[in-house]
Parts: C-alpha cells; structure tokens; sequence
C-alpha cells in the first residue's frame, strides 16, 4: 500500500522543491527509519541538492536497511566519486556490474571513475559494455570517445563521436569533443566549425566557448577569442573558470591593468578562491613603462605575496583534485625584472605548501629510494617535449643517458604530438603521454612508477608543472635551466645549471641545491636552414647595418633602451631588427616605451627600427644570416637565440649580468672562442658594436672564427657524461 506521505514528498521531488522534499523524506524516516527506498530517495534529494555529506549518510542507511541493491550500490559511488573517494566509488560501481550485468548504467559510471583514476584503458571496456546494452546511450558513446583520444586512438575516438551525432545530431558535447580532436591535429577550422556547432546546440556549454577562444588563440585573432571567451561568461556568468580564462586572456594580450582588476573583482565575488587570488596579487605585465614602473611594480608584488600569506589558512578546497588545480600559477615573468629572486620564489614556494600539503597531505610524504643496485629510474616532467626552445635543450636529457645504467620514464603534459615528441617516445623506456589529466592524477601516476628521481627541465613556463613541483613524487627531485630562475619549491632539491654560465657567487641566487655542467649542459644540436630568401623577402632594407635584437619583447628590460639608442646613434646606418609580439598592445607599449629615448638622441623609433612577425625556425635563422651583428639584452641573454646567431657565424656583442640568465651568451662565445665579444662594461659593448656595425670585414673574420669553433659547442657528449655522474650521485646518496 502506497503512504501518501512518501507520494507527497516525491512530488516536490520531482518538481524540483529540494529542501521541502528533504523534509518531507525526513519526516516519514522519523516514524520509519528502516524504509530503505526512502533512504535511498532522500539520498538522491540531497545530492541533487548539492549536500554530499548528507547524501553519503543517508545512502549508508539504505545499504544498511535493504541490502546491496543495484540502485543504493550505483548512487552510494556516485556521491563517492565526487567525493574524490575514487577507489570506493569503484567498488560500489564494480559491484553493481556484478549484481546486474545487464544494467547499463553500471558499466557506464565504473569507465567514468576509472577516466578519473587516469585508467583510460581500463574504462574503454566499460563504456563499450554500455553502448552494447543501450545502443542510444549518447554520454557512454562520448566518454567512449574520451577515453579512446586519450589513449592516442583518434580515429576511433572520431569514430564514437560521430556514432552519438547519428543519434543526436545537435549533440553538443560530441562536437565539442571532434573540436578538440581536429585542433590537436592542426585543423583549426574544423575545429572551428564543430566548436560553433556545440554552441548552437548548446549556447550554455561554456567549455565549448572557451575552445573557440583558444582556437583564435592559436589563430592570433586576439579580438575573436576574446568575444569568445566574453560569450563564456555571457552563459555562466558565475562560472569561476570563464570569468578567470577572460581576464587571463586579457593580460595576454597586454591589457595588464585592466586584467589586473578584473582578477581583483574575480577575488572579491569569489572569497577564499586560490585561483583567483594568485592573479590577483601577483599578476605581472610583460612590458614596463619605464624603470620607474618596474620597481612600483615589484614592491606591489611582494606586498601581494604578504596578503596572500596572510590568506593562507583561509583557502578552501572541494576536495584534493581542486586544490591542486587552483593551484596552477607560475611567476613567469618575475625573472624578467632583472633581480635575484630567492627571497620571493622561496616565498611562494613555501606558502604553496602550505596550502596544499593540507589538501592533499599523502601527497607530500617522504618517498624511499627504491634500491641500491640496478639501473636507476629517471623521470622527466615537461610540457614543452617538441621542437622549441626547453625541447632543443632537454631531449638529450632523455633520450642521451647510457640505457644500461639508467631507466628513462617521461611524462608529457602537452595535447601537441611532434617529430620531435615521437622521437623522444622512441627512445625512452616509457613514454606517458598524459594530457588535460587532473594534477592528483599525473602525481599518482608518477609516485606509482617509483622513481629514484624525477627532473622537471623548465619549471616556471607552464602552470601546471610550476605546482606539481610543490610536491613530493620522488625520493631525489630537481629543476633544469629551461626557465633560468631558482623555483623557490621546499620540494625541488637541486638545482641544474650550467658551470661556465654561473657567476661566482652562484649558490646564493637558489633555493635548491646547485649542480653544474659542463659546456652547454646538454647535447645540443647544431641549427641548419636552406632558406635562400633575401633581405627583401623578409622587408629588410638593403645597403643599412642590420643590428638583430631578437629576444621577446617581454624579455627586454627598460635598462636596454639606452643602450639600444647609443649603438644605432653611432652608426647612423644602422637598423635595429626586432621581433614584434603576438599581441599588438605589447608591440605598442614597448615602442611607446622606447620611443622617446630615441628622440632624446636624434631618431626616430620608426625610421631605425624594423619589427618582423612570427617566423619558421629555418626562416628565422635565415634572418640571422641576413643579419650583420646580434645585439645582446643585459639583465635577460639569448639562450636559444644567442645559439642560432653562432650556429649561422653571426658575431653578437653581449655585457654578462650577475645573474645566470644574464650570462648564458658570455659562456657561448667564450666556449667557441670569441671572448673578445664579451664586455665588461656599457661603454666597451658601444665600441664592440660600432666595431663589428662599421666593419664588414672584421665581420667575416669574427664570423669565421666562430664557424671554427661550433664543434666545441654544439653535439657534445660531456655534458650528458657529467649529468650521469651528478645523476648517479643524487640517487645514491643518503
């Protein structure tokens, strides 16, 4: 017989009356405690409600009352799963699949908890098993394809996408997933067209929008991707990601005050929000008006790492998975100001730990060395594993080290698979290739593989690894050189650098402890092009003095604008060639910038200076060809840049910093022999510069000297000697 009781309270139920069904439920169990269905329905109630705590008590009650039944077991792992307990929330859903084989839905949650352990090939099975019990169950056929992308099985992962766009044509998450499928292989536009596709199916799917901001990224069409990712917003104005992604977007695209408070306001809806009070504290422009504006705004800096210090026990976290990734932030371009920054970085360092070791404490537990013979297990963290600059430099780290002494495991965070990638995979003993997954994944995946020791090549450049650096994975773990700045991590134990690029009081400016190679630190190898155009292929005048400044605009510290305007004062046919941003509010504030130097020595900015566009690598070597001499910046060297210069015998002038990264190109040119280049002072790199600028032949004699010592330099085996002896010695010591 039906209790009209129960009747009413499913009927707010059903209507969506949350808290007055709750009641209702509660009322009939206060007379009849041990009716397990509504146990069961209060239950689903609360966390529909969002009351997950109450939920999972509740559930208990039910299991307690009626025993394992299917649709207990089934809501009992859900609640569990977003709980963050995984390992429970599977065996409620693998107990279910045991009891009822025959219920789709169990098959269905069992593959998505195992997505969430980061056991893709475990949870194919899963979903499979669904679609085969309910061949029009569109979210199975959709983490079918989920799962298959991220086991690099694209065509079937297409394959499953458009299975559910038979079914559901307007399916939006199906497009979403055939965007991300087409962006990764470089298909933008199809990418495009199923991101727009979503979103006219779905106009509230913001991770669709914000796709379609990325892809514009990608694109450079920095007006677009904002619309897109104002459109984000638009859906889900409190969606916290959205609001965040925007407001990122436009301190990229260098609208840093405006950014700035935006993130602020983001900070004040938002209370007790890590991810929105990093940027709203340490935010950092990547182009100063001047000196001035410098320092202003590093004291505001440090004043934003004491708020946030003093913030620290007030962080809240849904579960460990949100805290770390709230925790994604790198002071990139903190470096670039030119100052030792120990003290912030240690700063930082510690009040992330701080925070995060209560969100996720096993995550921080000391690791034991695994054994005192054998070949000892190395891993290699990185996000930049192709060709660019932390790739040219840190492959051979993998890929170089004596395989009868070492195991090679690399972890690759990046959606981007190129040569360079597939060549790393092949050469290592395991290659895992770990994109888009959840920070507590990626460390799980790392404590499981039980590493001696782990090495992150260029912690700082990408969020991600900058906070997966604040915990302990390994028993030994150390930073490279990629991003030339101490890490500030309690976790990183050393750190590795180059011995020639170090100044003498070297260890004071880390952190970590400090472990030097030799030469370049690595096995790099030597930059080729066959490119064949002209200077006026590229708009480059002919019959002028080319002086090439090609760092990024965000790595030329204001203290070089004078130096830059005295070279080209002296020779009056000289042209400075640089490298415009992406974005052209930071090409503009640079040359707003720069400008009125030139015109306090006679010139005018836009009749010296020459700003060429993004270019292939062998075409931008060219432009080094094309070139007369390389203008070193103070404070920030060429590193990447300063060897693509020598590889092509272009003779570059440099003032050595008292920092490494201000050192890198002094190293280089002393290693192949053309320490004359380097200055000891501002007034001896003028006169080097007018010497090579007024000179053509003392060009060619300096550029064959350098071409007679490029074997010194590039392709060399000692540095990945000395990195396993230091290697051998970290793993082994107490």
């Amino acid at each position: 017989m039906s209790d009209p009781r129960i009747d009413e309270a499913r009927r707010l139920h059903k209507r969506g009356e949350l808290p007055q069904a709750i009641a209702a439920y509660r009322a009939v169990l206060a007379s009849d405690p041990g009716v397990a269905d509504v146990w069961h329905l209060k239950a689903a109630a609360e966390h529909q409600a969002g009351q997950l705590a109450d939920a999972a008590a509740s559930v208990g009650r039910a299991l307690e009352s009626g025993g394992e039944k299917a649709p207990y077991l089934l809501l009992d792992g859900v609640i569990r799963r977003e709980l963050g307990e995984l390992d429970a929330a599977e065996r409620r859903f693998a107990r279910v699949v045991q009891l009822r084989p025959d219920l789709a839905a169990g098959h269905f949650e069992l593959g998505r908890v195992r997505m969430d352990q980061g056991r893709p090939q475990d949870a194919v099975p899963n979903f499979q098993a669904a679609v085969r019990l309910d061949a029009r169950h569109l979210a199975a056929w959709n983490n079918l394809g989920v799962a298959l992308q991220s086991l690099d099985r694209l065509d079937d992962a297409v394959r499953a996408f458009n299975y559910a766009l038979n079914i559901d044509p307007a399916y939006a998450l199906a497009h979403f997933n055939l965007a991300r499928i087409h962006k990764l292989r470089g298909d933008a536009n199809r990418g495009l067209e199923h991101a727009l596709l979503a979103v006219r199916g779905d106009p509230r799917h913001v991770e669709s929008w914000l796709l379609i901001g990325d892809i514009h990224v990608q694109r450079r069409e920095t007006d677009r991707a904002l619309a897109a990712y104002a459109s984000a917003v638009k859906a889900d104005p409190a969606n916290l990601k959205a609001r965040l992604t925007l407001a990122d977007a436009a301190a990229g695209a260098g609208g840093y005050a405006h950014a700035l408070a935006e993130f602020r306001r983001i900070a004040a809806e938002f209370p007790a929000a890590l991810r929105a009070e990093l940027p709203a504290n340490l935010l950092l422009p990547q182009v100063y008006e001047s000196l001035d504006d410098l320092e202003s705004v590093r004291r505001q800096y440090t004043e934003g790492l004491g708020r946030l210090e003093a913030l620290a026990d007030s962080f809240r976290f849904r579960n460990r998975d949100a805290a770390l990734s709230d925790a994604r932030w790198t002071n990139f371009y903190l470096a670039y100001q030119g100052k030792d920054d120990v003290e912030p970085q240690r700063r930082y360092g510690a009040f992330l730990r701080s925070v995060l070791q209560r969100a996720a404490p096993e995550l921080y537990a000391p690791r034991t060395k695994r054994r005192a013979a054998g070949r000892i297990r190395v891993g290699f963290l990185s996000h930049f594993f192709f060709n660019c600059t932390a790739g040219r430099y840190f492959s051979a780290w993998a890929t170089q080290l004596d395989r009868t002494r070492f195991e090679t495991v690399v972890y690759y965070t990046n959606e981007w698979v190129a040569d360079d990638t597939r060549a790393i995979a092949a050469a290592v003993d395991r290659f895992r290739h770990l994109p888009g997954r959840p920070l507590a994944t990626l460390a799980q995946q790392v404590i499981a593989d039980q590493l001696d020791i782990l090495v992150y090549p260029e912690l700082g450049m990408h969020p991600e690894t900058f906070a997966l650096a604040s915990l302990r994975l390994a028993p030994v773990q150390c930073a490279g050189w990629g991003h030339p700045n101490t890490t500030g991590h309690p976790e990183i134990d050393w750190f590795v650098s180059c011995e020639a690029m170090e100044p003498p009081d070297a260890a004071a400016h880390y952190s970590e402890r400090l472990a030097l190679l030799p030469g370049l630190g690595t096995r790099y190898a030597r930059p080729r092009t066959d490119s064949q155009r002209t200077r006026a292929d590229f708009g480059l005048p002919d019959g002028r003095t080319l002086y090439l400044l090609p760092q990024s605009l965000f790595k030329i510290h204001p203290d070089n604008d004078e130096l830059l305007a005295r070279v080209l004062e002296r020779d009056p046919a000289g042209i400075a060639v640089l490298f415009a941003s992406n974005h052209a509010n930071i090409t503009n504030a640079f040359a707003a910038r720069l400008a009125p130097v030139f015109e306090r020595h006679g010139m005018d900015l836009h009749e010296r200076t020459c700003f060429l566009g993004a270019l292939a690598h062998h075409e931008y070597l060219r432009v080094n060809q094309l070139c007369d001499v390389m203008l070193d910046t103070m404070h920030w060297s060429g590193g990447n840049t300063s060897l693509d210069a020598l590889a092509m015998g272009l003779p570059l002038v440099t003032l050595p910093g008292g920092l490494m990264r201000g050192r890198q190109s002094q190293a280089m040119l002393r290693i192949v022999g053309a320490q004359d280049l380097v200055a000891s002072s501002v007034e001896e790199y003028l006169g080097i510069a007018q010497r090579l600028g007024g000179d053509a032949a003392e060009r060619t004699r300096i550029s064959g000297r350098i071409r007679d010592g490029l074997g010194n330099l590039f392709e060399r085996d000692e540095p990945i000697r000395a990195l396993e002896a230091f290697l051998e010695r970290a793993a082994r010591e107490p």
